[in-house]
């Protein structure tokens, strides 16, 4: 899983990826984790850096409680992905704007196991379910949301342009 995780998070080329847990982790079962989503994101990278004709960004890995990660990061946009949220088509008016419009780091939290801590959502600026009816698997979860992201942005960039354009010709 971690594996497939790095590959996701490394095809993306986000900024960073922050494994924050909740309490006490057992600490030979994370490291094994974290050495497979670096070893994903490596094996991922390898691939990009030979195929692409441009400059590849390998992402960095960070270990960080996620109460302190949402407290730290509370002046900046945090996007919770969790099937609690408002469907993702009710708000990517919302979801967009937040997004480009942010002049700092956005924050993506995917939850696993057993999901992000309910409290957390308080701190959130939205809260999206992406798959209604549906509890996607950890290792799906950040790509998907990753996908739904780009699309809602290309659309609200798509829209800008077009009422650009047709009022420009009138």
């Amino acid at each position: 899983m971690g594996k497939r995780i790095g590959r996701e998070i490394q095809n993306f080329e986000v900024r960073e990826l922050v494994i924050a847990p909740v309490g006490i982790v057992e600490a030979y079962p994370l490291a094994l984790f974290i050495e497979s989503v670096v070893e994903g994101i490596e094996s991922r990278y390898r691939v990009q850096s030979k195929a692409y004709h441009r400059r590849v960004h390998k992402v960095p890995v960070y270990l960080m409680d996620l109460h302190q990660l949402v407290r730290d990061r509370s002046n900046e946009v945090i996007i919770v992905f969790e099937p609690e949220g408002k469907y993702i088509g009710d708000v990517e008016e919302e979801l967009a704007e937040l997004v480009i419009k942010s002049k700092k780091r956005v924050n993506l939290l995917f939850g696993s196991r057993t999901g992000i801590p309910v409290g957390i959502y308080r701190y959130a600026d939205l809260v999206v379910d992406i798959a209604p009816g549906i509890t996607l698997s950890t290792d799906y979860a950040a790509a998907a949301g990753l996908i739904a992201l780009a699309t809602t942005i290309y659309s609200k960039y798509r829209l800008m342009n077009d009422e650009g354009n047709n009022s420009s010709s009138r």
